[in-house]
């Protein structure tokens, strides 16, 4: 048994792991002091060492969040939240092919979960088949979420601290611990490649503009992410007060909030999350909890600093699905809509009834002479894919024009099996295919062959990239730069190819 036990020796002390199919396994290691009692919603502080060797065997717990169906057609498709939970959630896991000095490329992943829900230990995120196919080391990472991650209040600032944003700097913290600690761990801290889908795509996106992040990545990957809606604090000063009529308190002081009890926190949350976009106009933006601008995380809309140059010797890979929303309005329930009801849910989030008229008019006409689904389900489902993901991955991408590092767009069209294809290719499909987990979602990824080998040059095209800025394979050649004047894009799905894009009339609606 002890053959099994690996120990590694870092600034703060040392760690007991796993030597697991050839890879060296460390679950559950602090990045950061646990963020409990007085350091609730204030920034990170670094974990003090310790004395001994620390086991480092079992996943920590994860953040606070709304519990997640275990069973049903959609368990573990968004993550797990059926891990021990609690406020002191600030661990990441390590799985590496080597405790030595290789110099191996480091891939970072920012899990999913609309910035509420997740973890960096869901099944999903098991490390073991990139490091093991890319002679790689892998990272997952454990942040904040919801109000205790992102509650934007002023009253929680004080002299050094601007308010809100403590998720991500979270994350930046743990980007702190892998740049002084991986090389022990066999990893190149000057070679950190930031990836992640949904909400850690939009992560990737605000860390790729942040100030506070530079020099901590070389390397990005946005999925299904955006890098263009925040919280302002004039959004803020209209959804904080919603937040506390459901705490039932009004204007808190700093204690008063610290004293609360996280079933209250989270309850609030959960009520305030789910209200009608009509009564909260906080419901219309990509989580009620989001980054906002404040100088020192963040002085500006992500997609405007990367614009301005931002991030810009920072090599980016960004992409998204074809049918980004399906997955999200069926498990809204959204199983059928008149045209009425499309609009009615189409009109907060697109900027009124006249916009969303016209967006839905384009989308009608379109999409009939192409034979594809038209009905008000349908076009909303399209809508709302450009609207939240490819219509912004496509303005980050052109917001790099005069970028340095490279800068390369792909596409998913691979189906989904599931409720016999009505799917198509929905939001997630892609997590199983980069991450090798195949295996865990048969019933979302499906059991032909070619799902398997389309993963396998997923894989690949991601590890290369983290490796040297270019994820084109040998199985992948010819994949160019992405240009604003020729959007080249390589779709992955049954026909791997390269092309540039082909719907221009939708997106330019969302330029």
């Amino acid at each position: 048994m002890a053959s099994d036990i690996s120990t590694v020796d870092t600034r703060r002390g040392s760690l007991r792991g796993r030597i697991e199919g050839g890879l060296h396994v460390f679950r559950g290691v602090p990045y950061a002091q646990p963020p409990v009692g007085d350091l609730r919603w204030r920034r990170p502080r670094a974990m003090e060492p310790w004395d001994g060797v620390r086991d480092a065997l079992e996943f920590g717990p994860i953040s606070v969040q709304p519990p997640r169906p275990a069973a049903g057609p959609f368990a573990g498709i968004m993550g797990h939240s059926q891990e021990l939970m609690s406020e002191d959630c600030l661990y990441l896991n390590i799985w590496t092919p080597g405790l030595d000095n290789a110099r191996r490329p480091v891939m970072v992943w920012i899990h999913g979960g609309g910035l509420s829900s997740g973890s960096g230990s869901s099944p999903a995120y098991d490390g073991s088949h990139l490091a093991a196919r890319g002679d790689a080391v892998v990272v997952t990472i454990n942040y904040r979420l919801g109000a205790l991650g992102f509650l934007p209040d002023p009253v929680l600032a004080t002299d050094s601290e601007t308010e809100g944003n403590f998720g991500f700097h979270d994350m930046i913290a743990a980007l702190k611990w892998v740049r002084d600690e991986i090389a022990a761990f066999g990893g190149n801290p000057s070679n950190v490649t930031i990836f992640g889908e949904s909400a850690g795509g939009i992560a990737v996106g605000i860390l790729l503009a942040s100030p506070r992040a530079e020099g901590l990545f070389q390397r990005a990957i946005m999925q299904s992410g955006a890098a263009d809606r925040i919280h302002t604090r004039e959004s803020v000063a209209e959804m904080l007060p919603y937040y506390y009529r459901e705490l039932g308190i009004d204007h808190p002081s700093a204690d008063e909030l610290r004293r609360l009890s996280v079933d209250d926190v989270l309850s609030a949350q959960s009520a305030l999350s789910a209200a009608d976009p009509a009564l909260n106009p906080a419901a219309g933006l990509h989580g009620v909890f989001n980054a906002v601008i404040e100088d020192e995380f963040l002085d500006a809309v992500p997609i405007d600093a990367v614009r301005e140059g931002r991030g810009s010797g920072v090599d980016l890979l960004a992409g998204t699905m074809r049918n980004e929303f399906t997955l999200l309005s069926a498990m809204a329930g959204l199983h059928d809509l008149n045209e009425e009801r499309a609009l009615e849910l189409l009109s907060p989030l697109v900027g009124g009834s006249e916009r969303a008229g016209e967006c839905y008019e384009t989308y009608l006409a379109l999409r009939t002479e192409r034979g594809e689904p038209a009905d008000p389900l349908g076009v909303y489902n399209a809508v709302m894919t450009d609207r939240q993901y490819r219509g912004s991955t496509r303005r980050l991408l052109d917001a790099r024009e005069t970028a340095s590092g490279g800068t390369y767009a792909y596409l998913v069209e691979q189906q989904s099996p599931m409720f016999e294809g009505r799917l198509g290719s929905p939001h997630a499909l892609d997590v199983p295919l980069i991450w090798g987990t195949n295996e865990l979602m048969r019933d979302f990824v499906g059991g032909d062959p070619q799902v398997d080998q389309l993963s396998r040059f997923m894989m690949d095209a991601w590890l290369n990239f983290a490796r040297s800025g270019n994820p084109g394979t040998t199985a992948l050649p010819g994949w160019p730069q992405y240009r604003s004047d020729q959007p080249y894009t390589m779709v992955f799905g049954p026909d791997v190819r390269t092309t540039t894009e082909d719907r221009e009339e939708e997106l330019a609606l969302w330029r």
